[in-house]
């Protein structure tokens, strides 16, 4: 009979399953072994940590689950970061962990690690498997959780005796795993009645999108909406990916590294139309002040969302989509456009903020004009990951997303090390799109020894590193919330990412001037090559602004230098 591995991998294989991410390890050999013979491919990462965000971000791109395998102890372990950022993110995955023994638990045996206790804060769902007849239909019903209602990841256990233990296939078939459905919840349509109502009689209605729109597949919907209300859309920074940011009603993320226009669409909002996202301090800052003098109307397909950050007038647990297909339709044929002076004044902000930006010289590289360069030459359906630090807000800021679902980023949990890993997990989900790395010297360096896998895989990822030898992002809360009080921050030695890159046999450019930057990101993209780009950034002057401090209301914005506008809508009444 065959072994209870063989028979997962046979299902694995039978539902679609191309590619598995991991790192071998002796608690997880069966598993492994059972590959052999298979046609699945094992991407074999350097660190644990990038298997799992490389599976999260092909999750995000493909909307379905990547299996991650590592061994037990410190191979499960080092999954939990990678599973707290693809939980906060919404990102569906697997997990599978190899575990001791059965008849070893509880004694301290070698790399044993209690991983159902640990991973369940961070996971949809654990399964710690002890019978072989039932590591199939576990792996089923896994596959079914991770993309079920709001997506997340999910954990198997899996002790290495009962990998290896024979099994019938007849006895697998008649068995089943009882998984609660997370069915997306049927929309009360007099809720989206009243929520209609509130918005067709608002002076200056806003809608505010999340990530969940991406996953709803709502994109088309929430433009639509907007058009026939004349209503300005702004984002989170996961919603930022779900729209074209080129569109005209769209004022791009609202908060603390947000855009100006954004920031002033929510402060002089009366309604708020907020549609799959959870209401994170990154967003709306200060919480009272956001629900001050404003009414809120809150779609989530994740009911447990409503009302848990912001207490909403109408609170409407249901799929995007369905919600928004419902309200459109309700929508009175002869309605006359208005709020336009209201967008025309945000657009103005919009167009004064980049009139100043244009016209501010500096020597070397602005963080502001790499992205404006950057974005000329990567062709508009390419797919761009970033790390996390200042590189990522200005990302947040000034790169424009043209086709929804091609800007991946760790946003709910602020992972460093998440730029890389993704990247690649981006280039296996689609091989044929360019894929842009934009990261940090810091976060680069928490994960770089993936660079392995682009030349042995075959994927030819652009890295582009905001070199400025400190963690920007923290340097600049220390000068503008500690009193200029720097430390722990800079990096007395970097390595020269030049020499790095050719360790890898990679090509590496350290460009001098924008159109040498723009010369060899092009090139690359030309020719389907992989390239690592040093960009050397101003530590001392560089700052992400404008900075919305935390905990603090959007007003209370810190401006750059020589720049300030009015954030107050200039007609009759404001909200809040």
């Amino acid at each position: 009979m065959p072994r209870a591995v063989d028979l997962l991998v046979r299902e694995m294989e039978s539902i679609g399953v191309k590619e598995v991410f991991g790192i071998i390890g002796g608690q997880i050999m069966p598993f492994f072994d059972a590959l052999y013979n298979s046609n699945i491919k094992v991407y074999m990462f350097r660190h644990e940590q990038g298997a799992i965000h490389a599976a999260d971000a092909y999750g995000r791109v493909t909307k379905r689950p990547m299996t991650v395998v590592v061994t037990s102890g410190p191979g499960a372990t080092n999954l939990l970061t990678g599973l707290a950022n693809a939980m906060m993110d919404s990102s569906p995955l697997i997990a599978i962990t190899g575990q001791v023994p059965t008849a070893f638990f509880g004694r301290d045996a070698f790399q044993e690690t209690d991983i159902v206790g640990a991973t369940m804060p961070v996971t949809k769902h654990t399964f710690m498997v002890r019978k072989p007849e039932d590591l199939v239909p576990v792996y089923k019903a896994a596959h079914e959780i991770a993309i079920d209602g709001r997506p997340g990841p999910v954990v198997i256990d899996l002790p290495r005796d009962v990998q290896l233990m024979e099994v019938d296939p007849a006895v697998i078939k008649a068995r089943t795993i009882r998984i609660t459905r997370k069915i997306a919840p049927e929309p009360d349509p007099s809720l989206i009645a009243y929520a209609l109502k509130l918005l067709l009689n608002a002076e200056r209605p806003v809608m505010l999108i999340g990530g969940g729109v991406c996953w709803s597949g709502a994109t088309n919907e929430v433009l639509t909406l907007a058009e026939l209300l004349g209503m300005p859309i702004v984002t989170t920074l996961l919603g930022k990916n779900c729209v074209p940011n080129n569109h005209p009603l769209v004022m791009g993320p609202s908060g603390m590294h947000g855009r100006l226009e954004a920031d002033a669409a929510i402060i002089n909002a009366d309604v708020i139309l907020a549609v799959g996202t959870r209401f994170s301090d990154r967003t709306v800052g200060n919480f009272n002040e956001f629900r001050r003098g404003r009414k809120i109307i809150h779609v989530d397909i994740d009911k447990s969302e409503i009302g848990k950050n912001v207490k909403p007038e109408v609170g409407i647990a249901g799929d995007a989509k369905t919600v928004l297909s419902t309200m459109i339709k309700l929508v009175p044929k002869a309605l006359e456009r208005r709020h336009e002076a209201f967008i025309r004044w945000l657009r103005g902000i919009k167009e004064n903020y980049e009139e100043y930006r244009s016209k501010v010289d500096i020597n070397g590289f602005a963080p502001w004009k790499v992205l404006k360069v950057l974005r000329e030459v990567m062709p508009p359906h390419s797919i761009i990951a970033t790390g996390v630090g200042s590189h990522q807000m200005w990302c947040e800021l000034h790169w424009d997303v043209y086709v929804p679902g091609t800007f991946i980023t760790s946003a709910g949990l602020g992972t460093m090390g998440f730029g890389l890993p993704a990247a690649l997990g981006a280039k296996i989900a689609r091989p044929d799109v360019p894929v842009l790395d934009i990261d940090g010297d810091g976060s680069f360096q928490m994960t770089m020894q993936n660079l392995a896998l682009i030349r042995e895989y075959n994927l030819p990822v652009i890295v582009t590193i905001f070199d400025n030898s400190t963690l920007m992002l923290v340097r600049h809360w220390q000068v503008m919330l500690y009193n200029k009080r720097i430390i722990a921050v800079d990096f007395n030695v970097n390595p020269d990412f030049m020499k790095i890159a050719e360790a890898y046999g990679i090509e590496g450019v350290r460009p001098s001037n924008y159109e040498e930057l723009r010369s060899a990101v092009a090139r690359a993209v030309r020719n389907n090559e992989a390239l690592i780009v040093d960009i050397t950034i101003d530590r001392e002057r560089d700052f992400v602004l404008p900075f919305v401090p935390s905990g603090k209301w959007l007003e209370e914005v810190i401006f750059p230098e020589g720049f300030r506008v009015d954030l107050r809508y200039p007609g009759d009444g404001y909200g809040g």
